[in-house]
């Protein structure tokens, strides 16, 4: 059974989420960062990426206004927003500090 995005963000791991928008110039960048850090993060805490190109009532909802936003929340709670071009060190970093 395929979990929703409510059900993701309220659990007791850490998931950072990636919110893009595909038709930026950046896009390609932000899904490479995206896949490393999943895989480097895997049972320990969710990566999810979110399309604003498909999703826009979810993004309109947690006011992204910039993408690619990284949100990060842990039982539902929001812990930690960032915007803008980061490396996979960064993410890991937010991640981290969540664990």
């Amino acid at each position: 059974m395929k979990k929703t995005f409510e059900q993701v963000i309220e659990e007791s791991v850490p998931t950072l989420v990636v919110f893009q928008h595909a038709g930026r110039q950046n896009a390609v960048d932000v899904k490479y960062l995206f896949e490393e850090v999943k895989k480097k993060y895997e049972g320990r805490a969710n990566v999810m990426r979110v399309d604003a190109s498909y999703n826009e009532p979810l993004w309109t909802r947690y006011q992204v206004h910039a993408f690619p936003t990284y949100i990060l929340f842990k039982e539902g709670q929001e812990l930690m927003r960032e915007s803008g071009k980061k490396t996979i060190g960064e993410l890991s970093e937010l991640v981290e500090r969540a664990l």
